[in-house]
Order: C-alpha cells, then sequence, then structure tokens
C-alpha cells in the first residue's frame, strides 16, 4: 500500500489506520470482492463475522426498536410517516435486510432506510445483498418499493427515528500510548520508514495526547486504589476520533434513538494494569494478529481494531442533557428485548414441538448464531450496547419534522 512516507519521516498510528483501513484503491474495507471472497471481508471466506451475519436476531430487535419509536410518536399526537432509520457502516447489508423485511411484514417500513458507507465495494455489496433478501422473502414486486427507501448519503443534515452503528467503533483510528511513570513524558508509538519498510518508533506524546492519558491513569487511580498501578512501559489506545464522531451522531439525530454496539469497556477496565500491551489487534482468515511489525508489514490486508471506551462515548454524549444514556451488556439488551421470544416465534412456527432442536438447517445455524450472541463465553458479555435516546415532544424535537 502506497504511503505518503519518506525516509526519516514519522506518521502517526492513527493515521497509518486510516488509511489501512479506508484508503479509496488499496484500504481494507475498500478492496473488490472476488470469488474467493464473495462477502468482501465478511464470512467463513473472509476475516471475521459479525452479529447480523449469525442470524436475523438483531435485525428483529432492531425492527422492534422502530417500531417503538412510532408507537411513542402516535402516543404523542404525531404522524410517525417521517421516522428514518439511518446504519454507519452496514457490512454486508444483513442487517438492513433482516430489519426492513421485519417492519414489511408488520407494515411499519422507515420513511427511508439510510446507509453511511465509506466503500464503493461495500454499498454494492449491501445493494445486492438487501435486494436478494427481500425478493426471495417478499417478490420482486413487493421489494421493489421497499428498495427505493434505501439512500447512501454521508450523514448531512438532520433525522428523527433511530441511528445504528454496529461494530464501527471499534474501527475509529486510535493513537498508541506508552506510559514512563508519572515524572516522565508520555509517549506516541507511531511509524516511521527505515530501509523501504515501515518499523515502529516513539517520540514525545503532543500535548493533547499527553492530557488525555494522564488523565486517564489519575481517574483509573481514584476509581480503584485497590487495583494495581500502571507499570513502567504501559501500553493503550487512545482515539481523537472517538468523540467528535460520538457528537456528530447526536446532532444528526433531532428526535429518537441511537444505538452503538461493539466490543469494549468502561475506562476502569480498559485500563487495567493486566491490560499492559493495549487491546490493539488485526484479524486476518479468522486469526486473532497481535504481532504489531505485522500489522504494519501487510496494510490494507488485515482488519485492524481496537475495544471502545465507552467511559470516552459517554462522556461525549452526557453533555447533551436531554438525552438518556444507558450501556448493557449485549446479552442483557438482547434479553430485554424479548430476542428468546423472537426466537421461539421464528424457530417453531411450522408447529414443531418447542424444546426439541429445530429440523431445518438454516434455523439450526440460526439457533447456534444466537447461542453465540447471548453467550458468556462469545459475544454475550464482551459486546456492549450504548443508547442514547430523546424522546420527548419539544417544539426542537418534533419527529414529525421532514429529514433536512
Amino acid at each position: 500500500m502506497a504511503l505518503a512516507a519518506t525516509e526519516g519521516g514519522w506518521l502517526g498510528f492513527d493515521q497509518f489506520m486510516a488509511l489501512a483501513l479506508t484508503h479509496p484503491l488499496e484500504g481494507y474495507y475498500s478492496r473488490s470482492r472476488s470469488a474467493d471472497q464473495p462477502e468482501g471481508p465478511f464470512g467463513s471466506r473472509g476475516d471475521f463475522v459479525t452479529a447480523p451475519m449469525l442470524g436475523p436476531w438483531l435485525g428483529l430487535v432492531m425492527a422492534q426498536k422502530f417500531r417503538g419509536l412510532r408507537s411513542r410518536a402516535l402516543a404523542l399526537g404525531q404522524d410517525p410517516g417521517g421516522l428514518s432509520i439511518t446504519e454507519f457502516g452496514a457490512g454486508t447489508g444483513q442487517l438492513a435486510a433482516d430489519c426492513l423485511l421485519a417492519l414489511a411484514q408488520s407494515e411499519a417500513l422507515p420513511s427511508r432506510y439510510e446507509l453511511i458507507e465509506v466503500s464503493p465495494a461495500l454499498a454494492d455489496l449491501q445493494r445486492q445483498t438487501i435486494a436478494r433478501h427481500l425478493g426471495r422473502s417478499l417478490g420482486s414486486q413487493q421489494a421493489e418499493p421497499i428498495l427505493e427507501r434505501l439512500v447512501w448519503s454521508s450523514y448531512q443534515g438532520t433525522r428523527s427515528g433511530l441511528v445504528v452503528a454496529n461494530e464501527v467503533a471499534d474501527a475509529l483510528p486510535v493513537k498508541r500510548f506508552e506510559w514512563q511513570g508519572l515524572s516522565q513524558p508520555v509517549l506516541e508509538w507511531g511509524l516511521a520508514f527505515e530501509q523501504g519498510r515501515l518499523v515502529w518508533q516513539s517520540r514525545p506524546a503532543t500535548e493533547a495526547m499527553e492530557r488525555a492519558v494522564r488523565e486517564r491513569h489519575q481517574m483509573y487511580r481514584q476509581d480503584r486504589p485497590d487495583l494495581p498501578d500502571w507499570g513502567m512501559g504501559h501500553q493503550g489506545e487512545w482515539s481523537p476520533w472517538l468523540e467528535p464522531w460520538a457528537k456528530s451522531l447526536m446532532e444528526g439525530l433531532r428526535w429518537g434513538e441511537c444505538l452503538v454496539l461493539d466490543y469494549g469497556y468502561e475506562r476502569v477496565e480498559l485500563d487495567h494494569a493486566d491490560r499492559s500491551r493495549g487491546t490493539l489487534v488485526g484479524h486476518l482468515q479468522h486469526r486473532r494478529v497481535d504481532d504489531f511489525q505485522a500489522m504494519l508489514d501487510q496494510p490494507g490486508q488485515m482488519d485492524l481494531t481496537a475495544h471502545v471506551d465507552f467511559t470516552a462515548l459517554h462522556k461525549a454524549w452526557s453533555q447533551h442533557a436531554d438525552w438518556q444514556i444507558s450501556l448493557q451488556t449485549q446479552a442483557d439488551w438482547l434479553l430485554e428485548h424479548g430476542v428468546l421470544e423472537m426466537a421461539q416465534d421464528h424457530l417453531f412456527s411450522g408447529g414443531q414441538q418447542l424444546g426439541q432442536v429445530p429440523d431445518e438447517p438454516a434455523k439450526l445455524r440460526q439457533l447456534a448464531g444466537l447461542q453465540t450472541l447471548l453467550s458468556d463465553a462469545a459475544m454475550g458479555q464482551s459486546f456492549m450496547v450504548m443508547t442514547a435516546a430523546r424522546l420527548e415532544s419539544t417544539r426542537r424535537s418534533s419527529p414529525v419534522a421532514p429529514p433536512s
């Protein structure tokens, strides 16, 4: 991958990560699909699997959330016809497909389904996935007017309804820091170009990064003085992109709910002394890559992620006093929203006795996927769901205001 680096130069890792993931020609998410990888980086032939690929469960819960917003608008005496759904980083498009199918079947479609996607290759995949899924389930004649509600955009203006970001925040670029002790400067690890190769190199952190890391250390010591302190050389990540991105979500939503689903921790756990190498990893062919140098040697060829700092996300959102914010594990969130009852209706709708293993291979795979989403040993506890809701009826946040 071509990078604007020169001999003796230096590049922040967040800049490298942004290029490696989203460069329009050579970035990880911009690569064209092939016969070997028909779903791009996703799925069994790609590098990792996301929650929507494990069955319709996330889409069914999303549809329920949207129907709840419609009911809330009606209770406020408003017409819910202008409510929309916006999804960031829609992956294969499976989440949108499952959600739209459920809403079509309950006659509660949004005015539009907006997809925020930086990769033209993935936007094409999303179009094909949604069209195929709806066409197969509803028939082409019924699917066509639903497909006309799809919009690919860059999240301009404001809207009312539901905004969802599933496994997006973990891909926001991060800087790598190293703690040298209270009396020593914080180091930032970035990239240098030496003898034709990218290598890691440290330098004193910028003032903003120094301040952010010292504030995190102070919070860690104050909140949990019983835990061991950071040792010399303790490393971690700081994302200067997270809070601006989180604020933009709220600024673009005048009324409704915003959901961020991802793997991550609250600050005290994220910064635990035992996590002394940070959380930055790569994903390649369903293998976890912990080798920092390997991440530089194959730019654009592997996924790069870091656990989300949910304390920073909460801080960004809590500046808006009229929003209600909550944080749950993915398992608790799905169970609270009735996913087991949905599974009962979906898997045993053909008269099969409850408690028996589904006899259709597709339903058996979906049941296994649900177990993965809920299991403590898999995604149930490691994935978190942060919700921000503003559902009061005010002139400023009226749900019936048209998208701008």
